[in-house]
């Protein structure tokens, strides 16, 4: 892989970023200082920290100060609120909401662990902790904080019973690997 990347080091010789937002109020990412797969339609504001090897899906919004693990995937049309922080090897599921401390004003920043599932149209309130190993149902609402190995859904999500590693591994290989 080093031989090919070397190989090819300069046969780009131009290239042409196309910013989707005029007049913005903050401005966007520079894409081109990441490692990360960044899909078009993405918006992605400035001062947010992307880690090696994650992946933002079309239509994905993340505000600034937030802060995406390695290795993680915002699916389509996912928000990711100002300030948040999500850990490593996650995956944030289609049209996910995760608060902000800028939307309603809030001190506090949504904070997920490693190795988290979040379900598709799931939304975290602001303010919310998430352990690692936590399974979040697709539609469920967080309004309270989830400790380490836990499955939740519903409206309020509720614990319904424990979890482990290889649960969310599984998940996670069905959905990206």
């Amino acid at each position: 892989e080093k031989i090919l990347k070397e190989i090819h080091r300069y046969n780009i010789t131009h290239y042409y970023f196309i910013n989707l937002a005029k007049n913005s109020l903050f401005p966007l990412l520079d894409y081109s200082k990441v490692k990360c797969r960044i899909e078009y339609g993405a918006i992605i504001r400035d001062n947010v920290k992307l880690k090696e090897n994650c992946v933002i899906l079309m239509g994905a919004v993340i505000n600034i100060g937030a802060s995406i693990g390695k290795n993680t995937m915002v699916d389509m049309n996912a928000v990711i609120g100002s300030s948040a922080q999500i850990g490593d090897n996650c995956h944030i599921g289609a049209g996910a909401v995760i608060s902000g401390t800028m939307e309603p004003l809030s001190l506090t920043p949504v904070i997920i662990g490693d190795n988290t599932f979040i379900g598709a149209n799931a939304v975290i309130l602001e303010g919310i902790t998430i352990g690692n190993n936590v399974i979040v149902g697709a539609g469920s609402i967080v309004t309270k904080n989830i400790p380490d190995n836990m499955v939740v859904y519903g409206n309020p999500a509720r614990i319904k019973r424990s979890t482990k590693l290889d649960d969310v591994n599984t998940i996670r290989k069905d959905l990206r690997w």
